[in-house]
């Protein structure tokens, strides 16, 4: 823990029974030797509620028993527990106790682990005492004259009679006076707006320091185009407004926007004939578009063709006449798509020097198809490689490519085994 600006470590030390010192076990050996070769500050806390087990009288015999250990240690008892029972609430004879070891120069400080009362007290009070009795120590040792010699106190001198006291700033000032005479502190935000619930709303403009408190909740201007807003509205728009509604009325009621039909010239009535019979075109226009299916009815990719004959024979057994029905759809369509799929005629080739070469000299090889002789052949087949090289340098194996290491190096498990070491051969 931190305290006056210095490292300082606690130390719990295991609990140790009323018992002579031959019959303590290790733990309680070590928390013995602990607190006799340690040179820090010792808590003994004691019980005040006796919820432990053990009695205020068996604590005290206790402490007596180990209370040489404590020799030119700083030494606090610490009364734990204070929020079940305090030493006031104890009856005499163990009240008595405490005042016998006060007596003794040992300082009582009532704890509480539970509510943290006095937690604070007895850290501050044994870091003082601990940090006095090693100055104290260092003061009777040898080498403090040396220390003694390099330092030199630096006493001033009055230079007159005149008085100047310490200047206390009045905020300081007043804070005490307020502190002394136990006035409330000043609300802050946050208890202001426990204290209102759902009516609190931020108000950050009365903390403003301006010259003239009673603008701190003026309008701020907004700023377009370098001028101020505020200086183009009028504050009489609502009442003008009103007033040119009244006077809309007046003249509608007047009859100043009727229009009259006969101060239409002819031009202006065949212009308005024009787009009637537009409009009327256009809806004619979307009804035919609606009633004409432009998609039509579309052949699953599933749906096998059948031949002509077997149609017609399926349809000879449904009891339908299929003869003189050489024009109609269906088997124009089947002619059509017999001429369209019927092979092409091959074109006659050189005739074969081999046979076993017969039929693959009847087609082109893919890598000469389209070129003219073997010097274009030649020159296709370099700008394929040149083309290439790009890819093939950007296909080799990089740092991220997955990478399988040999399990079975063969350098080191080929070869003859010799005397000496198995590792390596």
């Amino acid at each position: 823990m931190d305290y006056k600006y210095l490292r300082w470590q606690v130390v719990d030390t295991p609990g140790i029974l009323d018992q002579p010192l031959e019959d303590r076990n290790t733990i309680e050996m070590q928390a013995i030797t602990a607190l006799a070769h340690l040179r820090a500050a010792v808590l003994y806390v004691m019980d005040l509620s006796e919820q432990c087990g053990y009695g205020l009288q068996l604590q005290l015999e206790l402490f007596r028993s180990i209370k040489p250990l404590f020799v030119n240690k700083p030494l606090i008892i610490v009364a734990n527990k204070c929020d079940v029972r305090r030493i006031a609430e104890l009856p005499e004879d163990d009240r008595q106790i405490f005042m016998d070891l006060q007596a003794e120069g040992f300082p009582v400080v009532e704890t509480s682990t539970l509510t943290e009362e006095g937690v604070i007290k007895v850290k501050t009070e044994a870091c003082d005492r601990l940090l006095a009795h090693r100055v104290e120590t260092k003061m009777k040792g040898n080498k403090v004259n040396e220390v003694l010699n390099r330092l030199h106190l630096a006493m001033p001198n009055k230079r007159d009679d005149k008085e100047r006291p310490p200047f206390i700033p009045e905020g300081v000032v007043a804070r005490r006076k307020r502190m002394e005479t136990g006035e409330p502190p000043r609300k802050r935000e946050r208890d202001i707006e426990l204290e209102l619930g759902d009516d609190y709303i931020l108000d950050l403009q009365k903390y403003w320091d301006i010259m003239n408190s009673f603008e701190k909740h003026d309008k701020i201007p907004e700023i377009w185009e370098g001028h101020n807003v505020a200086d183009y509205i009028d504050p009489d728009i609502m009442k003008k407004l009103e007033e040119l509604e009244k006077e809309e009325e007046l003249r509608t009621a007047a009859g100043e926007y009727d229009s009259e039909s006969e101060s239409e010239d002819e031009e202006m009535l065949e212009i308005r004939q024009l787009a009637k019979q537009i409009r009327e075109k256009k809806k004619l226009k979307i009804l035919q578009s609606k009633e004409k299916d432009t998609q039509g009815p579309r052949m699953p990719r599933t749906a096998k063709k059948v031949q002509l004959k077997t149609l017609e024979n399926e349809m000879r057994s449904l009891g339908v006449a299929m003869e003189g029905n050489d024009s109609a759809h269906y088997a124009v369509q089947a002619r059509r798509s017999r001429s369209v799929s019927r092979k092409r005629k091959r074109e006659d080739s050189v005739p074969p020097t081999s046979l076993a070469r017969s039929r693959s000299s009847s087609r082109t090889p893919r890598d000469v198809s389209g070129l003219r002789d073997v010097t274009m052949v030649k020159k296709a087949k370099t700008m394929m490689k040149s083309a290439q090289k790009k890819m093939n340098r950007l296909g080799r194996k990089g740092e991220a490519d997955r990478h399988v290491f040999d399990m079975k190096p063969k350098h080191l498990f080929s070869g003859k085994r010799k005397a000496g070491k198995k590792d390596r051969r």
